[in-house]
């Protein structure tokens, strides 16, 4: 509503510079990409460009094929500075749509130190374009081995082009059972035959936006929201049918709290896409985000009917009850996508992490013995995870059992991340509960350090405090924690303040 009257009102004032900027903004913020353009091109008659304004015309001069316009927007980028780096890549594409030599730009792209972070995978994706397999295939090999948890994105889209040319043993190669969830769907997509709209050639449309994909995640992993949405909505108005802009623009829309949004985008892609369990996983995030968690499981439900196979599906049903407070319902939804991923083959790394689920549901529902049963398959299938091994010994220490293999996984877990402050917070606690609080002082007051209003550490140490006859600082921390705990825990911290420490009122 507001982006509609800013945009009204533009058209009325065109020279006002307030209406021009929140115009913008707004336009950005909802993917009114015909209003961005607008509020852009009234911001620049008024001296007012920002760099990233030119990525937005170079996306809709190429989405109309208006080639001049490209190469004037490039002229422009270039002057901006902010986003000169990009412009080389951008011209291998459209040396590759004349048919011209794309190494010059190759060339200025690694004198670059930030358009060189992005030069492998453009040089990949312009290889397969024009047919050099070989040597696509030696650039991706080393680009894999550098960083192969970033390099999915690319794999899957290199397996998909060798989709559409009828070549399923390479594209099999190139995917990772034990990598990212749309791998593994694409994988059992190529098992099972069902792959034909998967196959996807790789295209100069497809080059550029994936470009742009590339800097909406990097620039959301560095909070800079705004420029993530710029990017993703260039990206979706090249390839707007690809499936993967229709993810990234919907998981901007979730960066951006407008969840609404989100939900609609993401709910296009289709169950015959490799991305379609990231983009349910994504839709029913943005659902739960606004606490529509009815409308999120009955999404879940209608994937389900359609992929009643589906292990991820079933964890993201577990993990929705969850997030509403079923418990007991989200460990049945755990228990079956454990059913379903040890019959389809599952690594154990998965597998770990659905056995964690189901012991935590377990373990919140009150199911006990099942709980610790699962939490040590768990730790059975992967048996240095820092998580696991803390979860399983903070668990059986909350209820004073077994407290010496319960401190010994904490100290294990601790010995593998000494960085994390909830884990720190565990070991320090394992200390109070065997006896020893002056050595759980020293614990907790490090991971008050790392995460200063953390209820649970807060109590935590006021608990130790008073143990080692510190109540000043007792009562304080207590006071802390007070601050941001709720229900049952507020109430027991406020008879600590005023009481003091009793047996009876020792924290969880």
């Amino acid at each position: 509503l507001a982006a509609d009257i800013y945009g009204d009102s533009l058209l009325k004032q065109p020279e006002n510079q307030v209406l021009a900027e929140k115009a913008y903004a707004k336009a950005i913020r909802i993917g009114d990409f015909e209003l961005a353009l607008v509020a852009a091109e009234r911001l620049a008659a008024l001296d007012l460009t920002k760099p990233e304004m030119a990525l937005l015309a170079i996306a809709d001069a190429y989405a109309r094929e208006d080639w001049q316009a490209v190469q004037s927007q490039m002229e422009a980028l270039e002057l901006g500075k902010n986003f000169a780096f990009m412009v080389p890549l951008l011209q291998t594409w459209d040396a590759r749509r004349v048919n011209s030599s794309v190494k010059p730009y190759f060339d200025a792209a690694k004198k670059d130190r930030t358009a060189a972070y992005y030069h492998d995978e453009q040089l990949v994706l312009i290889l397969l374009s024009l047919g050099e397999i070989e040597r696509a295939l030696e650039v991706l090999a080393e680009y894999v081995a550098e960083d192969p948890a970033r390099s999915a994105p690319l794999r899957i889209l290199s397996a998909r082009h060798f989709l559409a040319l009828k070549d399923r043993d390479t594209a099999r190669v190139l995917l990772q059972e034990d990598g990212s969830g749309p791998e593994r769907l694409l994988l059992r997509q190529i098992d099972n035959n069902q792959d034909r709209t998967s196959a996807q050639r790789i295209t100069p449309d497809i080059g550029i936006a994936f470009f742009f994909h590339r800097l909406a995640t990097d620039l959301s992993n560095q909070s800079a929201q705004f420029l993530s949405q710029v990017m993703a909505q260039s990206a979706f108005r090249i390839a707007p049918d690809h499936d993967y802009s229709k993810l990234l623009l919907g998981r901007s829309f979730a960066g951006a709290d407008e969840h609404g949004l989100a939900f609609a985008e993401l709910a296009r892609i289709s169950r015959e896409s490799p991305y379609f369990l990231a983009a349910t996983s994504s839709a029913t995030a943005s659902l739960a985000a606004d606490e529509q968690y009815e409308a999120a499981l009955a999404h879940l439900a209608k994937a389900i009917k359609s992929n009643p196979d589906s292990p991820e599906l079933r964890v993201l049903q577990g993990q929705t009850l969850q997030a509403n407070g079923d418990e007991q319902q989200a460990a049945q939804s755990f228990e079956k996508a454990i059913e379903l991923a040890e019959r389809a083959n599952f690594p154990d790394l998965l597998l770990a992490n659905y056995w964690l689920a189901l012991g935590a549901s377990q373990e919140q529902a009150g199911i006990w013995p099942d709980a610790l049963e699962s939490l040590k398959r768990a730790n059975e299938l992967r048996p240095n995870s820092p998580t696991i091994l803390n979860y399983l010994g903070y668990a059986q220490l909350e209820r004073r059992e077994n407290k010496e293999q319960a401190v010994e996984s904490i100290k294990q877990a601790h010995n593998l991340r000494s960085s994390s402050p909830a884990i720190t917070d565990s070991l320090g606690w394992a200390y109070f509960v065997t006896g020893q609080p002056e050595l759980a002082v020293s614990y907790l007051e490090e991971a008050l350090a790392g995460q200063p209003q953390d209820p649970t550490i807060n109590e935590h140490l006021g608990d130790a405090y008073w143990a080692v006859g510190r109540k000043y600082e007792a009562r304080y921390a207590w006071q802390s924690a007070k601050l941001f705990a709720e229900d049952e825990d507020k109430t027991r911290l406020s008879e600590k303040i005023e009481l003091g420490f009793r047996p009876e009122l020792v924290s969880p």
